[in-house]
């Protein structure tokens, strides 16, 4: 009997949940065979890499492990309780500066709809496990670095080429609304990861909402807005997962970074207006349900039409399946004197893949066609500019990987 959508949310979520709690377990055998590939070189070899410190390296980076599986244990106990309890669909929970708030449940979180291609029928169960187990523990070190993204000195250029312009294009916009005045402004951050971003909206004072779909983030954000007690009270090691491109060990493959780095708490207004909705975008503010089908025909879903006052897109208009239901979703969700601000690249997260349930494939758009067609439904484009940034990147890796990203500001059309 195939399960419910209530049960697959709830699959999804412990499935998320384990993989938290397993990552000790799974880094540390990681380590160990690289220790046994050690043990199988001629003694005269072994010598010169103990000389080198190879093994001291070793028993360090299973002490880095050990430290983060400590951290995300406790990540994983404060997620239990509110995402392994009943989901509240639709509903947004509030949150206040003295940190008495959860993240709501809202819609399906699994929404596989059975992307890339089919698994062989032949495969063993063990394999599947694997397979899984794999794909988690790489969404858990993809966390790890969020972290650093977002809650960590070591993060700040990165928040302030990116965060930075939007808000400040926020407060430009609504320049003439000024304290408790802009709490009546609402401003949504959909695919808000761990919760930087829309809390340092919410800090200006705005009425900020946070989207996410992901569980890992949804759990993490919970634990780092909800659990938090004092600044720089955890140590993560962020980059011992791989050997490759370090200029040393001491001081790049064993960094170690202090979060958070603020305490979400302090930077709240009194009576602040921050709340955050767990679910599918396109779900939760177009009203499309999870077979696929839209409930409007503008789509978007009726009790957010025109409800407000910016919709900030960072990192987020590519990860569209077809971006003219994200575009056609921000244009309804905004007031007529609403804005649009986006940053990012065009990293298309969904390209070459399809969606089967639904029949539906990619679409992919370059940047001029992004712009044309937003002017098309009915959006001026202004402030374009183009940044160079990198994304939970390491400035001190002998790899980088930077993005060029493109920042606009856009308003309704009158006519529109």
């Amino acid at each position: 009997m195939p399960l419910t959508s209530e049960e697959k949310e709830q699959e999804y979520f412990a499935n998320t949940l384990k993989s938290y709690d397993d990552y000790a377990q799974y880094h540390l055998a990681a380590n160990h065979a690289r220790r046994m590939n050690f043990l199988t070189l001629p003694k005269a070899q072994r010598a010169v890499l103990v000389e080198l410190g190879y093994r001291d390296k070793l028993d360090a980076v299973d002490e880095g492990i050990r430290r983060n599986g400590e951290f995300l244990e406790e990540v994983y106990k404060s997620g239990v309780e509110p995402f392994m309890g009943e989901a509240v669909p639709g509903e947004a929970v509030i949150l206040d500066p003295e940190h008495s708030h959860d993240h709501a449940h809202s819609h399906s979180h699994t929404h596989d709809h059975t992307y890339g291609p089919t698994r062989s029928q032949n495969q063993s169960q063990s394999q599947k496990d694997h397979s899984q187990s794999h794909g988690l523990q790489d969404k858990v070190r993809s966390t790890i670095r969020q972290f650093v993204r977002d809650w960590s000195e070591e993060g700040k250029h990165e928040r302030d080429t990116c965060y930075t312009p939007c808000i400040d294009a926020l407060e430009q916009h609504y320049a003439h609304v000024s304290g408790e005045e802009r709490r009546s402004v609402k401003v949504l951050i959909p695919g808000a990861g761990l919760g930087r971003l829309a809390l340092e909206v919410a800090g200006r004072g705005f009425a900020s909402q946070g989207n996410e779909f992901s569980a890992h983030m949804l759990i993490a954000s919970n634990w780092v807005l909800n659990s938090t007690q004092h600044r720089k009270s955890h140590t993560l090691f962020p980059n011992l997962h791989s050997f490759s491109n370090h200029l040393t060990t001491a001081t790049n493959l064993l960094k170690s970074v202090q979060i958070p780095d603020i305490l979400p708490a302090d930077i709240l207004p009194p009576n602040a207006d921050f709340s955050f909705v767990a679910g599918d975008w396109e779900e939760v503010y177009g009203g499309r349900t999870e077979a696929g089908s839209w409930s409007t025909e503008d789509q978007v879903a009726p009790e957010q039409r025109g409800q407000w006052g910016a919709v900030i897109t960072c990192f987020f208009i590519d990860t569209a399946r077809n971006v003219m239901n994200y575009l056609a979703i921000i244009k309804g969700l905004l007031k007529d004197d609403g804005v649009w601000i986006n940053v990012g690249p065009l990293l298309w997260h969904f390209e070459n893949i399809a969606d089967r349930e639904r029949g539906e494939g990619g679409i992919e758009l370059s940047l001029n066609e992004i712009k044309e067609l937003a002017s098309t439904m009915g959006f001026d484009l202004k402030n374009e500019t183009m940044t160079k940034t990198t994304y939970t990147g390491d400035p001190e890796s002998m790899l980088k990987s930077e993005y060029t990203v493109a920042f606009w500001t856009a308003t309704k059309r009158k006519s529109a």
